[in-house]
C-alpha cells in the first residue's frame, strides 16, 4: 500500500488543504500548533474509523474555525489498483466513499469499510465502542503518533503490531524454520485435551478423573481418622477404667481406716482440757475492771495533750493576725493614691484621643475631597478622548463606505478568472505556428504585410504567407476545432475579468487586492475604535455628575470641621497634595492608634488598682472575722482545760495514777497468759480442730467412694459400647481403603505429570526454534543502525510462544543494555530502526510497500544523531518503503527529502 495524496476540509484548525505524498521521503514541516499532529490522526482516522462514529474522536476533528463538518479524502495504491477513500464524520449519519480507478462504481456505507478492511490487512473497521482501546493499537508500528517515538513497541505484547503476519512472512522469507507441521499440531492438541480433561484455568475441573480419586482419597482419610478416634476414644475408656478401679481399692482399704483410727485417739484427751479451760474464764473476768480503768486514764491523759497543743495553735494564729490588720491600713492608702493618679491619667488620654479623632476625622475629608477632584479630572479627559473617537470612528465609516465591496470570496474567484487567463493563452501560445524569415530573393509577405529578414511571428489563427507575385500560401496552426474553443475560452474568460474588475472599480487583480487590504485596515480600526469605546457615553456623564456632586458635599462636611482645621493649623501647615495628605492621615491615624494602646493600657492599670484596692478590703474583713473566730477558739479551749482540771486534777495527778493502773494491768495479764500456755500444753483447742478436719476427711472419702463407683459403672458401660463394633477390624479396613485410594491417585497424578512434562518440554523446543524468529529482525535493525556500530551484532531480542517478539537491546561498547536503560534519544533511534525493519518484513503483503509516518519522532538535533536518521530512512526508501516524516525541524532533513510542505506557511 502507498499514499499518494489527501486533502482535509473542517478538521480543526485545517479549512481546505491538500497534499501530495512522494513514494519515498515526504517532509512535512512547521511549527508548532501549525497542524501536523491534526494532519496525521485525520489520516489514521480515516482509515480505521468508521465514518458514523461518535464520540471523543470524531469530536477531536471537529473544527472551532471553520464551519461544516469534517472531511478527509485519501488517494491510495493497494492490491494493484489506485483507490480514493472519501469520509464525513458527522456522527450517525457519517457517509464513506471507496472508489477504484478501474471500476467505475464506488462503494459506499458497510461495503466500503469492509473492502477497506480488506485493502488494509485489518479484522473490521473500528466503531464507536472500540475507539478508546482498538483504535490506538490500528498500525501503531508503522504510524509513531506524537510523543511515543521512545516507547518500546515490543513491551505492550503482540496486540501492538501484525505479529500473525509479522511470523508468516519471516516463515516464508525462510529466515524462520519453525513452522509447525501437522504432526507437531496434533501432538500439542492431544496434550492440551488431556490436561484439559482434569484442568481449567481456575484448578482441578469439577468431576474430572482427577477430582474424584482426589474426592475418593478425601472420603478414605475422612473413615480412616474416624477409626482411629474410636480406637483412641476404646483405649481411653479402659485406662480410666483401670484408674477408677485401682483408687477405689486404695480408699477402701488404706485411706478411710488411717483417718478413723486418728479419731478414736483424739476422743481421748478431751477431759483434761475442760478443767484448764474454766481457770482461763475466771482469769479473764478479773482482767476485764482493770483494763476499763486503765483505759479511761489514758484517755484523759490523751484529752489534756490535745487541749494543750490547740491551744498552743490559736494563739500563734491571733498573734499573726493581729500584726496583718496593723499592716492592712498603710496598704489601703497606697492602692487609693495609685487608683486617683490613673484616672487622672486615663482622662487625658481620652480627651487626647477625641482630638486626634477629629483631626482624623478632617483629613480622611480632605484626602477624599483631593482624590475625587483629581478623578473629575480624569474623568472629563476621557470623555474628551471618546469623543474625538466618535469623531474618528465616523471618519473611517464614511471611507469604508467609499470603497467597493470587495471581500476574500470576490478576491479568489478575480483570481482564479486570471489564472485560467493565464493558462488560457499559455496553451494558445504553445499550440501557436511559428513564422521566421532566415533569407529570400523575393519578397515575402504575411497577411499583405512585408516580412523582413530575421522578423519571427507566432500566429493562432488561419494567415496566408505570399511568395513574391507567383506563389501564395494559407497556413493553419496546430489544433484545429480545439484552438478556436480555445480562442473564445480566452476571449471569454478576458471578459468576465474584465467586467468584474470594472464592477470592483479596480484596474487589475492587485488593485482589487489593495482595495481588500484597504478595506481591512479601516475594519480593524472601526473594530478596535468600537472595543475601546464604552457601551454609552451617558453612563460616563451620570459618573461625572455623581463626582461633582459628592464634591459639593465634601465641601459642607469640611464647612462643619473648620474649628478642627484651624487648631490643627496652629500646629502645622495643612497640606494641599494628595500623596501630602496620605502621608499626614497615616502619621494621625498612627499617632491616634498611639494614644488609644496608651488610653487601654491606662484603663486596665485603674482596673487593675481597683480590683487590688477591693481584694485588700475583702482581705482585710476576711481578716478581722478570722480574727474574732481565732480569739472565741482560745477562750473556749481555755475554759474546757479548766474544767478538765476541776474534774480530773491537774496533769501530774493524772500521769501518777495512770501509771499505777499500767502495772495492775500488766500484771493480771501475765497470770492469765501463764493459764493459757498451760492450756496449749494440753492442745485442746487444737485436738478439736483436728477432729473437725478428721470428720470432714472423713465424710469427703465416703462422698468420694460414692462417685467413683458411679464413674466405674459409666466407664465399664463405655468400654463394652465401643468394643461391640470391633475398632481394630475397622482400622484395618479403613487403612486399606486409603492405601487404595492413594495409589489410584498417584497412578494419575503420575500421568498428569508427564502430560505436564511433555507440554513443557515441547514448549522448550518449540521456544528453541523460535528464537530464529529473532534473528533475521535483528539482523534488520542491525542495517538501519550500520552507522552506530559498522561491525558485529547491534541488537537482540527474543521471541516468547506465547507473548511473541520481546527483551529489545542495543549494544553499547561491550554489552547490551535494555530498552529502558537507554537515553531518551537512543530508544526513538532504536525504536524507529525496529519499526522500519517490521514494515520491511510487512510489505510484501502490501504489495511491495508499506507508509510509515513519524510525527515530531526525531527530537535529538545533535549531527551524528540526524546523520543516523538519515541513513535509517535512506535505507527504507531504497527497499521501497514510503515514510512520512512530520518534524519542527524541516531544515534538517529538507535537503535529503523528495516532497517538502511545510503547513502555516502563506
Amino acid at each position: 500500500m502507498r499514499l499518494l495524496n489527501c486533502q482535509l476540509q473542517n478538521v480543526r484548525l485545517h479549512g481546505d488543504l491538500e497534499l501530495s505524498f512522494s513514494p519515498r521521503l515526504t517532509l512535512i514541516g512547521g511549527p508548532n500548533e501549525s497542524g501536523k499532529s491534526t494532519l496525521v490522526e485525520a489520516l489514521h482516522r480515516a482509515l480505521f474509523l468508521k465514518a458514523s462514529a461518535t464520540g471523543a474522536p470524531v469530536e477531536a476533528l471537529q473544527s472551532r474555525l471553520h464551519m461544516g463538518q469534517p472531511v478527509v479524502q485519501i488517494g491510495f495504491e493497494a492490491k494493484g489498483d489506485t483507490w480514493t477513500l472519501v469520509k464525513r464524520f458527522s456522527g450517525t449519519t457519517g457517509q464513506v466513499t471507496l472508489k477504484a480507478e478501474s471500476s467505475g462504481k464506488p462503494l459506499t456505507g458497510p461495503a466500503a469499510e469492509d473492502e477497506l478492511a480488506q485493502l488494509l490487512g485489518v479484522g473490521e473497521i473500528v466503531g464507536s465502542k472500540q475507539a478508546g482501546t482498538v483504535l490506538p493499537s490500528r498500525w501503531a508500528h508503522l504510524w509513531v503518533r506524537q510523543g511515543f517515538s521512545g516507547d518500546d513497541l515490543l513491551a505492550n505484547g503482540k496486540s501492538s503490531y501484525d505479529f500473525d503476519q509479522l511470523r508468516l512472512q519471516l516463515e516464508r522469507s525462510g529466515g524462520a524454520a519453525v513452522q509447525q507441521s501437522a504432526l507437531d499440531q496434533r501432538v500439542e492438541q492431544r496434550i492440551k485435551e488431556a490436561l484439559d480433561e482434569n484442568f481449567t484455568t481456575r484448578g482441578t475441573k469439577a468431576k474430572s478423573p482427577l477430582f474424584e480419586r482426589e474426592e475418593a482419597l478425601k472420603k478414605a482419610q475422612l473413615r480412616m481418622a474416624m477409626g482411629l478416634g474410636r480406637l483412641e476414644e476404646y483405649e481411653t475408656a479402659s485406662e480410666e477404667l483401670a484408674d477408677i478401679c485401682e483408687e477405689l481399692e486404695r480408699l477402701q482399704r488404706q485411706d478411710l481406716p488411717d483417718l478413723l483410727e486418728r479419731q478414736k485417739r483424739l476422743l481421748e484427751g478431751a477431759e483434761v482440757a475442760g478443767r484448764m479451760d474454766a481457770a482461763i474464764e475466771l482469769a479473764s473476768k478479773a482482767l476485764e475492771p482493770i483494763r476499763l480503768r486503765h483505759d479511761a486514764a489514758a484517755l484523759t491523759q490523751q484529752q489534756f495533750a490535745a487541749l494543750q497543743s490547740e491551744l498552743d495553735e490559736r494563739q500563734k494564729t491571733f498573734a499573726v493576725l493581729e500584726v496583718n490588720a496593723a499592716g492592712a491600713q498603710g496598704r489601703q492608702a497606697e492602692l487609693e493614691a495609685t487608683e486617683l493618679k490613673c484616672n487622672q491619667n486615663l482622662v487625658a488620654l481620652n480627651q487626647q484621643r477625641q482630638s486626634l479623632e477629629q483631626r482624623q476625622q478632617l483629613v480622611q475629608r480632605l484626602v477624599e475631597r483631593t482624590s475625587t477632584a483629581e478623578s473629575l479630572a480624569r474623568l472629563a479627559a476621557e470623555l474628551e478622548k471618546l469623543r474625538q473617537a466618535a469623531s474618528q470612528r465616523q471618519s473611517l465609516e464614511q471611507q469604508l463606505t467609499g470603497l467597493p465591496s470587495v471581500n476574500k470570496q470576490a478576491l479568489q474567484q478575480l483570481r482564479q478568472l486570471e489564472q485560467q487567463l493565464r493558462d488560457s493563452q499559455t496553451r494558445q501560445q504553445a499550440m501557436a505556428a511559428g513564422v521566421k524569415l532566415l533569407r529570400a530573393d523575393q519578397q515575402v509577405c504575411l497577411d499583405g504585410k512585408p516580412l523582413q529578414v530575421g522578423d519571427e511571428q507566432r500566429l493562432s489563427t488561419v494567415f496566408q504567407l505570399q511568395v513574391g507575385d507567383g506563389v501564395v500560401l494559407e497556413i493553419a496552426p496546430g489544433g484545429g476545432q480545439a484552438l478556436e474553443d480555445l480562442e473564445r475560452t480566452v476571449q471569454s474568460t478576458n471578459e468576465q475579468l474584465t467586467e468584474s474588475l470594472a464592477a470592483l472599480n479596480a484596474a487589475s487583480v492587485e488593485a482589487a487586492e489593495e482595495l481588500l487590504e484597504q478595506r481591512n485596515a479601516l475594519e480593524q480600526q472601526l473594530a478596535a475604535l468600537a472595543a475601546a469605546a464604552p457601551a454609552d457615553l451617558s453612563q460616563l456623564e451620570q459618573q461625572k455628575h455623581a463626582i461633582e456632586q459628592r464634591l459639593v458635599e465634601l465641601d459642607g462636611e469640611l464647612e462643619g470641621l473648620i474649628d478642627v482645621r484651624r487648631a490643627l493649623e496652629q500646629h502645622q501647615p495643612v497640606p494641599q497634595a494628595l500623596n501630602e495628605l496620605q502621608a499626614l492621615q497615616q502619621q494621625i491615624s498612627a499617632t491616634s492608634t498611639h494614644t488609644s494602646s496608651a488610653a487601654a493600657t491606662a484603663e486596665r492599670e485603674l482596673e487593675d488598682a481597683r480590683l487590688a484596692f477591693q481584694q485588700l478590703q475583702q482581705q482585710r474583713i476576711s481578716e478581722t472575722s478570722q480574727l474574732e473566730v481565732v480569739r472565741s477558739e482560745v477562750a473556749d479551749r481555755q475554759q474546757r482545760m479548766d474544767q478538765l482540771i476541776s474534774q480530773q486534777g491537774d496533769r501530774a495527778a493524772v500521769d501518777g495514777k495512770l501509771e499505777s493502773l499500767t502495772q495492775d494491768r500488766q500484771q493480771a495479764e501475765a497470770q492469765l497468759s501463764q493459764l493459757q500456755a498451760d492450756r496449749a500444753l494440753l492442745s485442746s483447742q487444737d485436738a478439736d480442730l483436728e477432729k473437725q478436719r478428721l470428720q470432714e476427711k472423713i465424710e469427703g472419702l465416703i462422698n468420694h467412694q460414692e462417685r467413683l463407683l458411679d464413674q466405674r459403672g459409666a466407664a465399664k458401660q463405655r468400654c463394652d459400647s465401643i468394643s461391640s463394633a470391633d475398632p481394630f477390624a475397622a482400622i484395618e479396613q479403613a487403612r486399606l481403603q486409603l492405601e487404595t485410594a492413594e495409589a489410584d491417585l498417584q497412578q494419575l497424578q503420575r500421568v498428569i505429570d508427564a502430560h505436564k512434562l511433555l507440554r513443557d518440554t515441547f514448549q522448550e523446543v518449540q521456544a528453541d526454534l523460535s528464537s530464529r524468529y529473532s534473528e533475521p529482525l535483528a539482523r534488520a535493525i542491525g542495517d538501519y543502525l550500520k552507522p552506530l556500530l559498522p561491525d558485529g551484532q547491534a541488537t537482540r531480542l527474543s521471541y516468547d510462544q506465547n507473548k511473541g517478539l520481546q527483551g529489545l537491546q542495543l549494544k553499547r561498547g561491550q554489552e547490551f543494555y535494555d530498552f529502558e536503560a537507554l537515553s531518551g534519544g537512543m530508544r526513538e533511534q532504536l525504536a524507529a530502526a525496529l519499526r522500519l525493519s517490521m514494515a520491511d518484513v510487512l510489505k510484501d503483503a502490501h504489495d511491495g510497500c508499506l507508509p510509515l509516518v513519524f510525527d515530531d519522532a526525531f527530537t535529538n538535533s545533535d549531527p551524528e544523531r540526524v546523520d543516523l536518521v538519515k541513513h535509517m530512512l535512506g535505507t527504507a526508501v531504497e527497499r521501497g518503503l514510503q515514510v512520512i516524516l512530520l518534524t519542527c525541524d524541516p531544515a534538517a532533513y529538507g535537503a535529503f527529502a523528495d516532497e517538502v510542505v511545510e503547513l502555516g506557511v502563506s
